[in-house]
């Protein structure tokens, strides 16, 4: 495949950021018993180049902050943890600003927990993960990983297949900053600065404050990401024994364009029949092999992209019907993800004697973001938009319908106009977990939990403007009454859902740790005991067809129920409630100083996602509570050797999964159809995750992994009736690679340093009929690094140069699966060969 690359080398740059103490990246209360209880000695915290296998009773990696920075500056942290075993991240593009896809096990990222200083953040509604709203990659002092395990007081509802957690460092006890610029291929710009205050009160006060900007185009098709970030810290040390207080703020603004999918059906019209078959001809026993694709047909669907500019005819105005219908559909400017993102962490740590300790972890998050797309509204009927998606205010007001508005403002109502119309999400979120931990004897410990989490969900569509050119006057719609809201004959603005839920998660926790036989067994136990409820109002009636469509009108009900004859009326506070009683155990057993056993058993529990309660049961036309918890248990047993020359670990684990949720689609008494979430059965996953890292002499590391993954669903997809629908009983979980191989090696010998590191991906199901397959693929990454000295005692200049997909490696990355090839599943295609230089200067 030809392509253009640009190379360049950066020009100016202002440093690093130190490593703090040690600490693990769970909640304040996990990293206290962890690292008072659990983790004794020094071999755990010993890294080999940034890899760690701590003495845990769960299956666990840790990656520091000396392995993040060789990376390229900014890089999503979950793109950084793609080379531990058992996970599998597909990055949007090469510098993680456009987002990614995460699994761990078979699991998707809405199934894993991610927590930032111990606060969560999967979104409240959907438990998605945002891999591109994280914290700068400079201030992450490490980050674990927990394999089909969580913590016992995870603030979680949603952690069927494990938790990813990472932790910002701590500030630096001396004045200092630090400024690091890099530019690269795709016209990659991005500056990060950070000063440290040093201790600057008598009580050993000392903060952090810095900043990022980072903007470039995308690598395929038009568009560009441009991504802002501001951190702060203050930290409060109290006394001598570890106390402490810390208060931390975080806010990012992304504005990404999406790249364009390639759909089976795109293939199909683009490189004929003859290669992407019809669906009907494409089976489980006959898949369709991506894999088999020439370098051209390769270069056919990797050039398929959105529009680079559009002209909307009806905004030159004037008599007689115009029509947006065909313009802009696929300009690019409208396929938009704008986000603002922010939260404050409180965290603490207090010796109330010498044997009880208290921490707590607070937080406050706020979220404002879309999903863009664009719909054509029917001037004559504003209560309609041409696609059949019905719009009016939410709030109803009684009355009857408008009779239309002249939208463009040309005069007349008889113009078919598109206007931006994404779907809305606002959330306010508050947090806290409790921990006391009491030390009944140096062999006994015991600790309780309590968390508590609300977030306000307000999920909402209001339709806004386009300038003549196609580019939205408001990247968020219509939100607030501005010139970018459109409004109906009425003065109602236009929307496609009006949704206010409440996630109030309450939960209690608790663990005993024992030491026996001259602390040689270690173990550990405990339960948590999630409480969670969903308080649901919806302003709009659900009307049923080929999905549940929202029907946001002032209409009478009698109105309603004349024209629809299956639908669920709007309605306010209805509560669904859900909990677990939710054991873990397990040991660490030491043969040697080095060498020990560790097993684990531990239950997991994601609750329904707000839009999986906002259809049809299928039966009644009500709004269903019918979708069960999903409910995961999950076993390793293996072996570590921990030294500071060798982290190595093994471990072979099974998880049994219950109540999979998933979308399908049924067929109603009255021919009409809708999609339902509804749980579906069961799915059963063993394998085996190991690692080894090893520094035999200081200027030479090696690193290598495998994990072998077999996930398998046990049932049908059935209707109510006991009709199979999908034929999924003995078919690998999509978009899970049954293996994967990997490693890093590191050469280092001042002034420079060189690092190169591969991974091997196996082939994908692109849906759950295992129709449709993605293939391997292997990339290889280079990072080189020279040092050009210290600017004094505690500074130094270094460049960087990193190359990610060294070969320039054809791949489909992230994957949009289906059940089946008819229902056209979509694909993304990994980056190609990216350069960038960077230039780091700290004082």
């Amino acid at each position: 495949m030809q392509m253009k690359f640009l190379v360049a080398a950066s020009t100016i740059a202002i440093g690093s950021v130190a490593l703090a103490s040690a600490a693990h990246a769970q909640s304040t209360g996990s990293v206290d018993v962890e690292e008072a209880i659990v983790v004794t000695g020094t071999r755990a915290d010993a890294a080999v180049n940034g890899f760690k296998a701590p003495e845990t009773p769960k299956a666990k990696a840790v990656l520091t902050q000396e392995l993040v920075a060789r990376q390229n500056p900014g890089k999503a942290i979950f793109d950084t943890i793609n080379i531990v075993p058992g996970v599998n991240f597909t990055s949007t593009d090469p510098y993680g600003a456009a987002g990614g896809n995460l699994r761990i096990r078979g699991f998707d990222g809405a199934r894993i927990s991610a927590t930032f200083d111990g606060v969560q953040v999967n979104d409240s509604g959907n438990y998605s993960l945002y891999t591109n709203q994280q914290l700068d990659s400079e201030l992450i002092e490490q980050v674990n990983i927990n394999f089909g395990a969580t913590d016992v007081d995870s603030p979680t509802a949603s952690a069927a297949g494990g938790t990813v957690n990472y932790r910002t460092r701590l500030p630096k006890e001396e004045l200092g900053a630090a400024i690091n610029y890099s530019h690269g291929t795709f016209n990659y710009n991005r500056v990060f600065g950070v000063i440290d205050t040093g201790v600057f009160t008598p009580f050993g006060t000392r903060a952090f404050f810095s900043a990022s900007d980072t903007k470039y185009d995308q690598f395929r098709g038009p568009g560009g990401i441009h991504k802002q970030q501001y951190n702060v810290r203050v930290y409060q040390p109290i006394g001598e024994n570890g106390d402490f207080v810390s208060l931390a703020g975080h806010y990012n603004e992304n504005r990404n364009n999406f790249y364009r999918r390639v759909g089976i059906n795109d293939m199909r019209t683009l490189l004929g029949s003859a290669t992407i078959p019809a669906s009907a001809s494409i089976t489980p026993a006959s898949p369709l092999d991506l894999g088999n694709l020439t370098d051209a047909q390769q270069e056919t669907i990797f050039n398929f992209n959105n529009d680079a500019t559009c002209t909307l005819p009806s905004s030159s105005g004037g008599a007689g019907q115009q029509s947006d219908a065909s313009s802009c559909a696929n300009y690019y400017n409208t396929s938009i993800n704008p986000s603002n993102t922010g939260n404050i962490r409180f965290n603490s740590r207090f010796a109330l004697s010498e044997k009880l300790i208290a921490t707590l972890d607070a937080s406050y998050q706020y979220v404002l973001a879309n999903g863009g797309g664009t719909s054509v509204f029917a001037e004559s009927d504003a209560n309609r938009s041409v696609s059949g998606v019905y719009s009016r205010q939410g709030t109803r007001i009684g009355g009857g319908v408008a009779s239309g508005v002249d939208i463009n403002g040309d005069g007349d109502t008889d113009d078919l106009v598109r206007l931006l119309f994404p779907s809305n999400t606002r959330t306010h979120r508050l947090g806290a977990t409790l921990s006391l931990r009491y030390e009944a004897s140096p062999e006994n410990t015991f600790r309780v939990a309590y968390t508590w989490d609300r977030a306000k969900h307000r999920q909402t569509g209001e339709a806004g403007r386009l300038d003549q050119l196609g580019n939205p006057l408001n990247v968020f719609g219509g939100i607030g009454d501005d010139d970018s809201a459109v409004k109906d004959a009425a003065g109602n603005v236009l929307q496609k859902r009006d949704r206010l839920s409440y996630a109030i998660l309450h939960q209690v926790a608790g663990e005993y740790i024992g030491k026996y036989f001259d602390n040689t067994l270690t173990v550990q136990a405990g339960v948590r005991a999630p409480f969670f409820r969903r308080n649901l109002t919806n302003n709009c009636w659900t009307i049923a067809g080929s999905s549940n469509d929202a029907y946001c009108t002032s209409e009478s009900d009698a109105v309603v129920e004349a024209k629809y004859p299956a639908y669920a009326a709007p309605y306010a506070a209805r509560k669904v409630a859900y909990s677990a009683v939710l054991p873990n155990a397990g040991f660490v057993y030491k043969i040697t100083p080095q060498v020990n056993v560790f097993g684990n058993f531990s239950q997991g529990f994601s609750a329904p996602r707000t839009d999986n309660l906002y259809g049809f049961d299928g039966v009644k036309i009500q709004p269903t509570s019918l979708v069960k918890p999903e409910r995961t248990n999950s076993f390793d047993l293996g072996a570590r050797y921990t030294s500071r020359v060798v982290q190595a670990q093994a471990s072979a684990w099974y998880i049994g999964y219950k109540n999979r949720i998933i979308s399908s689609q049924v067929l109603l008494e009255d021919g009409s159809s809708l999609n339902l979430d509804r749980n579906v059965g069961r799915v059963r996953s063993y394998g085996f995750d190991a690692s080894v890292a090893v520094r035999p002499v200081d200027m030479f590391s090696l690193y290598t992994f495998a994990s072998y993954t077999n996930a398998k669903l046990r049932d049908d997809v059935v209707s109510p009736a006991g009709a199979i629908l999908s034929p999924t009983k003995g078919k690998f979980v999509a978009e899970t690679p049954k293996w994967q191989v990997g490693g890093r090696a590191q050469f280092d010998y001042e002034p420079v340093s060189i690092g190169a590191q591969v991974k091997y991906v196996g082939d994908r199901f692109l849906t759950d009929i295992n129709d449709v397959i993605a293939p391997s693929y292997t990339t290889v990454d280079l990072d080189a690094r020279v040092n050009l000295g210290k600017v004094n005692d505690k500074g130094s200049i270094y460049l960087q140069l990193n190359v990610i997909n060294l070969f320039d490696k054809f791949y489909i990355g992230n994957l949009s699966t289906q059940a089946a090839a008819s229902n056209n599943p979509q694909v993304e295609f990994g980056s190609p060969r990216t350069f960038v230089g960077s230039i780091h200067f700290e004082f």
